[in-house]
């Protein structure tokens, strides 16, 4: 139970260090909050793998939240839990012990329910260690290793390459615009780009952010963070741990001392993150958004220790995608728990392939019928 997990909050947080593949959304600091404020119908099984071998202190060098599966007819996949204020779902893996670990959490779930034949690991990099570690385990140990809804987000990265990206991204006419824009936004007083980054500023700057994102198009929509009481405990909470750490900050671009824009940004293990955004939409002709990830794109390629930015949005967002050229692929892997998949797995590969599709039906469906609606 996480309330176990808990209690190696110290291994737990040293792991982070040590990882093949870094993901803020499973560090202590995020994932706890989520699970104790979070209202969920079935907890995540966490799956801790010890090296027991250094004498009288024992090492974590593996971690993930499972969710095991319910007992139906034919294959069974376990899937790595995955909320919606998650962006990634690749699990903590020790790169000095990657491929014993990896062994380690398959053989468990094989061992736990015999009836469990997968484990599914959503949102993980296709060009990622972790994902070149599966398909290692796939060829060398007979496991068979399936992906499933790839997709591409926007990214930045981080030093020349990045500079070199964001230097064709816009086209002249575009920035004489955002300009042309950012001089009107000006009119309304001075700007400033600043950072919040130790827990008390990352508090009271959260607390900006929770209002503005609340007044804006989500808090018309009722799915701003403000809206839900677990949503606010959980930013509050995770922000100010995080930033504890030294992993968080929330950047604001300002107008005459007033917040035009916010965004939260998350960091681990030379990645950053840009988790959310929101704006003062009385600025919305002026482009406040853009302008702020521009400022934003400014401060990451001068910091020499970020490797390269997500996005966390969407494929094909409206807005960020024609300011960060670059694209990280992802995708969802599903790997045989037993080394010699079975006829279950087979059965659970079927299934897994008939849910997406048909749920990428019913989206489309949907779609349709709101389109028609609109017009």
């Amino acid at each position: 139970s996480y309330q176990v997990a808990a209690t190696h909050f110290e291994a737990w947080n040293d792991l982070t260090l040590r990882l093949i593949e870094p993901n803020v959304f499973l560090e202590p600091c995020f994932l706890l909050p989520a699970v104790q404020h979070f209202a969920l119908a079935r907890h995540p099984a966490f799956l801790l793998v010890w090296d027991e071998t250094n004498g009288e202190r024992a090492s974590m060098i593996g971690l993930c939240p499972v969710m095991l599966p319910r007992r139906f007819l034919g294959g069974s996949i376990a899937r790595i839990w995955m909320h919606d204020q998650a962006a990634l779902g690749t699990p903590l893996i020790d790169r000095a012990r990657a491929i014993e670990t990896l062994d380690l959490m398959l053989d468990w779930l094989q061992r736990e329910s015999r009836s469990v034949t997968g484990l599914m690991i959503p949102n993980l990099r296709h060009d990622g260690p972790v994902l070149a570690l599966l398909r290692n385990r796939a060829i060398l140990s007979g496991r068979e290793l399936r992906l499933y809804d790839g997709h591409e987000r926007a990214m930045l990265s981080g030093g020349a390459q990045g500079e070199a990206a964001m230097a064709h991204a816009l086209s002249p006419k575009k920035l004489k615009e955002l300009r042309r824009q950012r001089r009107r936004l000006a009119d309304s007083g001075k700007l400033v780009f600043a950072s919040a980054h130790t827990p008390a500023d990352v508090r009271a700057a959260a607390e900006h952010f929770l209002v503005m994102e609340a007044a804006g198009w989500k808090g018309q929509r009722g799915t701003a963070l403000l809206a839900d009481p677990s949503l606010t405990t959980f930013l509050r909470t995770m922000t100010r741990l995080l930033a504890r750490d030294g992993k968080c900050r929330i950047d604001t671009l300002s107008v005459g001392g007033k917040p035009a824009a916010m965004g939260i940004v998350l960091e681990s293990g030379g990645y950053a993150y840009l988790w959310k955004i929101a704006y003062d939409e009385s600025f919305a002709a002026t482009s406040p958004g853009v302008q702020f990830v521009l400022d934003l794109t400014r401060a990451q390629l001068a910091d020499e220790g970020i490797a390269f930015t997500d996005s966390c949005a969407i494929a094909s967002h409206p807005m960020i995608d024609h300011v960060w050229r670059e694209r990280l692929a992802m995708t969802d892997a599903l790997v045989s728990a037993r080394q010699h998949a079975s006829r279950g797995f087979a059965v659970a590969v079927a299934g897994e392939t008939a849910r997406r599709r048909f749920r990428a039906l019913a989206k489309a469906l949907v779609y349709q019928v709101l389109q028609r609606r609109a017009s």
